[in-house]
């Protein structure tokens, strides 16, 4: 585990028009006002857009599983943001909806706004964080603390739990699913063999 520790910086609310790249203006935006790391809310409704919803199998590094989804859905999701090689990084989670469907994932490349989306930028100041590439899973990492040695700030030691850890829930595994759920969700979001 790694952390750090910093201060609420200054707060923005960023509203996203019909027809604009939800992704291009955040990014457009973190880079004009010069936000090195934070947070981002957002909510409103995509045309379109392209997601990660999970790898094609468990394994690392991963091999991710896009989904495109068009025509209106509604969208609400959170992001972060830190400096990393080449600037600013902000990676988005969000669950997209429409009639009844609904995807979760990573949104990557395209998100195109539907009427509107309102977003809340939260700068986050002192806090020694910066995005990267990590050779392992092929992914681009938050490091945080001093150095990326896993302590915290200034090494101050992380406070002891107190009590005993709480046990995890059991998770439902994918054949338990009721009716086959499960093989028609894969099926739905299965890519294309090439």
């Amino acid at each position: 585990m790694q952390y750090t520790e910093g201060q609420l910086g200054r707060v923005f609310m960023v509203r996203i028009d019909d027809g604009e790249d939800m992704l291009e203006s955040l990014h457009r935006f973190v880079l004009d006002k010069g936000i090195h790391a934070g947070s981002i809310i957002f909510l409103g409704a995509l045309m379109n857009g392209r997601m990660v919803t999970g790898p094609e199998e468990p394994v690392i590094p991963p091999v991710p599983h896009f989904v495109m989804f068009e025509g209106g859905w509604e969208v609400f999701g959170v992001g972060t943001i830190f400096s990393g090689e080449g600037g600013p990084h902000i990676h988005y989670h969000a669950s997209v909806g429409r009639s009844g469907h609904a995807l979760t994932g990573c949104l990557r490349e395209e998100a195109v706004t539907y009427l509107i989306v309102e977003a809340v930028v939260f700068e986050f100041t002192g806090l020694m964080a910066r995005r990267e590439f990590d050779q392992k899973t092929q992914l681009h990492l938050p490091t945080l603390g001093k150095g990326g040695s896993g302590k915290g700030n200034e090494g101050e030691k992380p406070a002891e739990p107190k009590g005993p850890a709480p046990k995890p829930e059991k998770k439902e595994e994918a054949s338990e699913l009721p009716g086959g759920l499960a093989d028609i969700i894969r099926d739905l979001t299965r890519r294309p063999s090439s």
